[in-house]
């Protein structure tokens, strides 16, 4: 179970979206130090969507059982809109610089400028609320342990944390921006055949088509 929450974690973290997109421009914009600085702030954002997300189920687990299924199938329709935008991608090039790579390319972001611009992206998004119930609606139950919901929160930060600063790293390299840029439909593609599939299996267990 671990593994999977950690899995579907990573899956919808790495789907593109507003946190990608600053990660992306601050890493080929300012360089690598203001890049990892961007998903540290993603990371710290994630931290408070966790605590009001684990510490509000246990009241909707346990007195709201109608609201928690409703929960369910949003969380479940917005995996599925993010895997049917994956499906849809076709792709778009990425601009090329002079092929500098490492720390810096241009401008002046220092790494508080980069975390702040991380932390407000991921904090403001009005998506993120359902991000983390479309997870956490699948895993938990009613019997849960509280220290089981944080350990689940605490994976999920680190999934998608730790891509981030991953994807500042490797975005810095002229190697991956061509190809990325080349292939990216089909990369889109297979993380949106991903998602809709954990988005049926929640649509599984609301309706009783198999155990959650």
């Amino acid at each position: 179970m671990y593994f999977e929450v950690f899995l579907v974690g990573l899956l919808a973290g790495i789907s593109p979206g507003p946190d990608f997109v600053v990660v992306l421009k601050n890493s080929l914009g300012f360089g690598r130090r203001a890049g990892k600085a961007t998903a540290f702030g993603i990371a710290a954002a994630l931290i408070f969507h966790v605590s009001y997300t684990v510490l509000g189920f246990a009241l909707i687990l346990h007195k709201l059982p109608g609201l928690f299924r409703f929960i369910q199938v949003l969380g479940a329709t917005y995996l599925i809109w993010l895997g049917w935008n994956g499906l849809r991608s076709r792709g778009s090039d990425l601009k090329e610089d002079n092929g500098v790579t490492g720390e810096a390319f241009s401008g002046d972001k220092n790494f508080g400028e980069g975390f702040r611009d991380g932390f407000l992206c991921n904090l403001l998004n009005p998506k993120a609320p359902l991000f983390f119930l479309s997870i956490f609606a699948q895993f938990l139950t009613a019997g849960t342990p509280g220290w089981v919901r944080w350990i689940y929160g605490l994976e999920t930060i680190m999934a998608v944390g730790g891509w981030f600063i991953l994807l500042s790293f490797i975005i810095t390299s002229l190697r991956f921006r061509r190809v990325y840029g080349r292939y990216r439909h089909w990369f889109d593609r297979v993380l949106g055949v991903g998602l809709l599939f954990f988005a049926i299996r929640i649509l599984g267990s609301v309706f009783k088509v198999w155990p959650g």
